[in-house]
């Protein structure tokens, strides 16, 4: 597919030089998307309360960040809409220090998304020999026992992320029940799930979530779908969505959505 016109004009997961993991400055990355021409970018960059790995703290100076984002949403006003975001990581004991900060700023959404389990930063372990069936099943039960509790996100992000680190696709049959549950609980509380990109620029071309859990949602009644490249640098703005949209119509959506203020816009695909 010829991804030099995008079948839409938005990103909905995206970062800059606030993200910890992003080398690339708030002012070059926006410009890059104003020139890409989108039209509505969500930056959400990264906050995760007592992330594991010490080199990367993940934490913002929120004040900071807000006022950088405002002012941005004034200059690129007309060309651009900068929708203020955050993408917090999701970690049991770390629930106040995240509502406090989601709280303390207006924000136009909230990424909710788990990088660890439990005390384990995803990105630096080491998966050599993993089981991976019972790595899966832990890292359901860790992620519905945590958003039984947080309901402070408005969109899951990369739900099947583990699918990217572990390398192997295993079958999800065994965790229908746990996923389900996960499931039905995101639709009951008015949440969100995203397609996200990424892996595809990895190289391991897996959709985040995965196709059966995506179906599943549509299923079990799931409405609200965001589009996310995960960007971290300019190159992979929108990466692969005219394939996620096309992706997402064959599943049967009907619609995706832009966030502000916290509130789903519904757009037809």
């Amino acid at each position: 597919m010829n991804n030099n016109r995008y079948i839409i004009d938005c990103d909905f997961h995206t970062h800059t030089g606030f993200s910890d993991d992003c080398d690339v400055s708030v002012e070059e990355m926006l410009k890059s998307a104003a020139d890409q021409g989108i039209r509505t970018l969500a930056v959400t960059d990264h906050y995760d309360p007592g992330y594991p790995d010490p080199e990367f703290p993940f934490t913002i100076d929120f004040k900071k960040y807000q006022e950088t984002m405002l002012k941005a949403r004034e200059e690129y006003k007309g060309t651009m809409d900068i929708m203020i975001g955050l993408e917090v990581g999701i970690m049991e004991g770390q629930f106040d220090a995240a509502h406090q900060i989601i709280n303390a700023f207006d924000y136009d959404i909230i990424l909710g998304s788990f990088h660890c389990l439990k005390d384990k930063d995803l990105y630096t372990l080491d998966y050599t020999g993993v089981d991976g069936p019972s790595m899966l099943e832990d890292f359901y039960v860790y992620m519905h026992s945590c958003l039984k509790k947080f309901h402070n996100y408005d969109v899951i992000g990369h739900f099947s992320i583990l699918d990217r680190y572990i390398g192997k696709l295993y079958d999800y049959t065994p965790l229908t029940d746990i996923t389900d549950e996960i499931l039905k609980l995101i639709i009951r509380q008015g949440k969100g799930l995203e397609i996200n990109t990424s892996s595809f620029k990895y190289g391991t071309g897996t959709w985040l979530p995965r196709e059966s859990i995506l179906k599943r949602y549509l299923q079990l009644g799931g409405e609200i779908l965001t589009f996310g490249s995960d960007a971290h640098s300019p190159e992979h703005y929108r990466f692969h969505f005219n394939d996620a949209v096309e992706f997402a119509r064959s599943l049967g959506f009907k619609y995706y959505c832009k966030f502000k203020c916290r509130k789903p816009e519904f757009v037809k695909l």
